[in-house]
């Protein structure tokens, strides 16, 4: 009867451990079920951080090539207006050139024909006769008229040429070489048509004749 209780006994005790492990195996499983789950789940928040860390940089590397490209466009487009600026200007300084040279040109047109009236005054007076000099009423009207006409032109920028001094091949038209004892050879001896400038540019050269 001993035997039996202590056997009974020894078999509870078994028991008692067996359940005991399966316990403590049991917790184990459980916290080695519960420490997986925990290492997948920070696991996938970390790959869930890394991907929106990849795609905010990949959003920055997106922006910085379109802000590269709007800014070589914008360089396009500067370097185009100021070249349209540049062409703008010299086409305005070209059309500016062209129509004062066109008003020159017109200008010395119009001299030009005035200038042989102005040589007809000069020819009347050359020639005046001495009993017509002593009547001063209309040769003096006469002589206002052809200071009014010298003094429009002279406000054009017409220059009379010296029609005395060294001969100028650019300023003076020989028509006669003669001989002079008065006037050193190479000089004007007399001038038979007075000559014009207009700003520096001759309108008609004075015809004269050289000493030889």
């Amino acid at each position: 009867m001993a035997e039996e209780i202590d056997n009974k006994t020894m078999n509870d005790s078994e028991m008692a451990k067996n359940g005991t492990a399966e316990s403590v195996a049991e917790a184990q499983g459980e916290g080695a079920a519960q420490s997986t789950e925990e290492r997948v789940g920070e696991s996938a928040e970390a790959r869930a951080e890394e991907s929106a860390v990849a795609g905010f940089l990949d959003r920055i590397a997106q922006l910085e090539a379109e802000l590269a490209e709007a800014r070589q466009e914008c360089a396009g487009i500067t370097e185009k207006s100021q070249r349209l600026a540049a062409e703008f200007q010299n086409s305005r300084r070209r059309q500016e050139r062209q129509l004062a040279e066109e008003m020159e040109r017109v200008s010395a047109h119009m001299i030009r024909r005035i200038l042989p009236a102005l040589d007809d005054f000069e020819l009347a007076f050359a020639n005046l006769p001495n009993e017509e000099i002593g009547q001063t009423a209309w040769v003096e009207g006469f002589r206002q008229i052809q200071r009014k006409l010298r003094g429009m032109l002279e406000d054009e920028g017409v220059v009379r040429v010296a029609g005395e001094g060294l001969f100028d091949p650019t300023l003076h038209e020989a028509i006669a070489s003669v001989p002079s004892e008065e006037v050193e050879s190479g000089h004007i001896v007399e001038t038979l048509r007075a000559g014009y400038t207009l700003k520096g540019q001759v309108l008609r050269p004075a015809l004269v004749r050289v000493a030889s």
